[in-house]
């Protein structure tokens, strides 16, 4: 896979099939609200998934130096915006003929370590985040996150780094 921006990298990890090969360190991640866990890593790239609590909601935060584009996967989550404002997304809260859910596959995107936010709603959510590493060597941007942390095992967590 030959790739030069978060874009590039999500777009040869679909194209090659969507490997999936875990890291041996910096894997899995716990937070209040979410469970991650890296599904492929290669140099300052990698993909992780997350499925979210239901009725849960991330404050604004960042992931400085990361480049993120987060894929929806399934159930109820809108993302927010950098002044945290959230895109009314409840009428693409549907099923398609191939029973898959409506939002599938549709991006967001927080370059430069932009600002933002998940809302979850009482279905919970899962989503694909590809992320490009701009300094440090990756592990989760569960772990590398500047702002309120989601509750107090994140903090714990956190506060371990």
């Amino acid at each position: 896979m030959t790739y030069s921006t978060v874009e590039g990298f999500k777009n040869a990890w679909l194209k090659a099939g969507c490997p999936i090969a875990p890291p041996f360190k910096n894997a899995v991640y716990t937070t209040d609200i979410a469970y991650s866990l890296v599904l492929y890593r290669k140099g300052q790239y990698q993909v992780e998934l997350y499925t979210c609590k239901p009725s849960t909601q991330a404050p604004l935060h960042q992931h400085p130096n990361v480049d993120s584009l987060f894929i929806y996967l399934a159930g109820n989550i809108d993302f927010g915006m950098a002044d945290g404002s959230f895109t009314d997304l409840a009428k693409y809260q549907h099923e398609t003929p191939e029973g898959n859910h409506m939002l599938l596959g549709k991006t967001a995107a927080a370059l430069n370590g932009a600002a933002h936010t998940l809302r979850v709603y009482e279905e919970g959510g899962a989503f694909l985040s590809f992320e490009k590493w701009l300094n440090d060597d990756p592990t989760s941007v569960t772990v590398h996150w500047t702002g309120e942390p989601v509750g107090a095992d994140h903090a714990e967590t956190l506060q371990a780094k």
